[in-house]
Parts: structure tokens; C-alpha cells; sequence
């Protein structure tokens, strides 16, 4: 199997990228009210939700 330099890194840039937006999400949920909170975790699924829609269009 003959996996290439270029996917390793672009692998690793996702990871970090992912690491980096869910720690500065961590520390902005933290500064919210309860209201806040909520409205932020039904953002969060519906984004998610239209993601797992759009790979499954796509044959992912």
C-alpha cells in the first residue's frame, strides 16, 4: 500500500484543525448562558446532520 507524503500531512492538518476550532468552541461555550448553550448544541447537530446527508449523497 503506498500511501503518499502529501495525504499524511493533509491528514495531520485536518486533525490539528479540528483540535484547534473544538478548544477555542470548548472555551466559548464556557463564557455562554444556558439559553446560549442549547442554541449552540442544536447548531451543532443540525451541522452535522447536513454533513452525514451530504457524504451519504455523495456514495461517502
Amino acid at each position: 500500500m503506498n500511501i503518499r507524503l502529501e495525504y499524511v500531512l493533509f491528514v495531520f492538518g485536518i486533525l490539528f484543525c479540528l483540535a484547534g476550532v473544538g478548544y477555542l468552541a470548548v472555551e466559548y461555550v464556557k463564557n455562554l448562558s444556558e439559553a446560549g448553550k442549547l442554541v449552540s448544541l442544536l447548531l451543532t447537530v443540525a451541522m452535522f446532520a447536513f454533513l452525514s446527508k451530504y457524504f451519504e449523497g455523495i456514495g461517502w
